[in-house]
């Protein structure tokens, strides 16, 4: 018994040495958590990870968010739409473009979204190489975070600085926006899609000039008043010579008479992500197939309908609204004409649009002439009188918009000699892309 207690008593001092321990860290704990609050909460307190996940309200436009999303040829949302689970995967796939999407469509969006916050780092420096990024987020860079908190902050501020009119930055000032009336703007182009699809339907499959037009037999004019417009309408407001020149319109229509033949040439390069009609006021587009989405960093096609041919214009009127229709004339003006050009139109445009085209024109004759025929003597002969008809047809069409833009005058000039050459050589690839 005697030797049963005397083993028992280190048993019984490390008991209570563990005690006093606690009882101190207690003590110490206690006294932080005091002071803190005398101090008035100097101590710096850690929000956790939950406090820095999405909710509800932090996605501002779901319906938009998910369109892009659909665009993987966007970098970011390329590799997002690779991470998402099979459920969101479906919805991707399923997702009109158009419609509110459902409340299980939007639960399954915020849970993939606060998955992804927590997979690590999503910072890429060439999958953000267009993304202007924010002070907020350059900040959190810099600090390389490993631990989990800052972590979750870096995702959330970078998927804010790539979507900012899709989800909300932690930033109270970042997140400000004006966004009256936008439901009823939704609405309206959701009309104004119909309603070019019901005048296409009665006048095979052409355009109306302007979206004038469509009223009163296919909409209602009301329809063309965005409710953020405080112009109500008026002629001018929008990209010059694009105000419609029968009805109020608040809507830019990118396929006006003078931009249609350009528009078509973007229609085979961006396919049905092409804008036709913008809200300006919210910064939310009409695509070619009747999806909504607002404007963002990712793609320019996005934010502006400016490339190629309609970029080179603008860079003709800003030469002449800055030095006058006689500086366009002078060797320099030229000069500078034909660097534009030889920059906007025949490195950024034309090489993406005969890629395009070119595929366009293979798959079309297999699917004519049977798969495989084109590798084929017969083939081979097909294409060698096909082909030069079809580039010569696309050198005209070139051609006739680049006099459009820049002038018949310009290319008896040595300048505008030397574009018609680089024009001349122009060839589609062979096997189209």
């Amino acid at each position: 018994m005697l030797k049963t207690i005397e083993r028992s008593k280190p048993i019984v001092a490390q008991t209570v040495s563990l005690r006093r321990r606690l009882h101190k860290l207690m003590e110490r704990t206690l006294l932080l958590a005091t002071l803190s609050i005398a101090m008035g909460l100097a101590l710096p307190i850690h929000a956790g990870t939950h406090q820095l996940l999405f909710d509800e309200d932090a996605i501002k436009d779901p319906g938009s968010l998910i369109v892009k999303l659909q665009d993987t040829r966007a970098p970011v949302s390329q590799f997002i739409a690779s991470q998402l689970s099979e459920d969101m995967q479906w919805i991707l796939l399923g997702y009109d473009g158009a419609s509110k999407p459902t409340p299980q469509q939007q639960k399954v969006l915020l849970s993939d979204l606060n998955q992804l916050l927590q997979i690590g780092s999503l910072y890429d420096a060439q999958r953000f190489a267009d993304i202007q990024l924010s002070d907020q987020t350059l900040a959190l860079l810099t600090q390389n975070p490993q631990d989990e908190e800052t972590l979750v902050r870096l995702n959330r501020s970078l998927l804010a600085d790539v979507y900012p009119y899709e989800l909300a930055s932690l930033s109270a000032q970042q997140n400000s926006e004006v966004s009256k009336g936008i439901e009823t703007c939704r609405e309206n182009l959701r009309q104004i899609k119909r309603a070019l699809e019901d005048y296409q339907a009665s006048n095979t499959g052409a355009y109306p000039q302007w979206l004038s037009e469509l009223s009163p037999e296919y909409l209602e004019k009301g329809m063309l008043l965005c409710p953020a417009d405080a112009t109500a309408g008026e002629p001018g407001v929008l990209t010059e010579g694009a105000s419609d020149p029968t009805l109020p319109c608040s809507y830019l229509y990118e396929i006006w008479a003078s931009e249609k033949e350009s528009q078509q040439m973007l229609w085979t390069q961006e396919g049905d992500m092409t804008p036709i009609v913008r809200c300006e006021h919210h910064r939310l587009n009409l695509s070619l197939s009747g999806k909504l989405y607002r404007n963002g960093p990712q793609r320019d096609i996005y934010n502006s309908n400016k490339m190629g041919l309609s970029a080179l214009g603008d860079v003709v009127h800003d030469l002449r609204k800055q030095r006058g229709d006689a500086f366009l004339k002078t060797q320099e003006g030229r000069e500078k004409i034909k660097q534009a050009t030889e920059e906007l139109f025949f490195k950024q445009f034309v090489p993406t649009l005969l890629n395009a085209l070119a595929d366009e024109v293979y798959t079309q004759l297999e699917a004519q002439l049977g798969k495989g025929i084109l590798e084929t003597p017969m083939g081979m002969g097909i294409l060698k009188q096909a082909i030069p008809k079809i580039e010569n047809q696309i050198k005209e069409q070139l051609r006739s918009q680049l006099e459009a833009q820049l002038g018949t005058e310009f290319f008896t000039t040595k300048e505008g000699k030397e574009i018609l050459q680089q024009l001349s050589v122009l060839t589609l690839p062979e096997g189209g892309k």
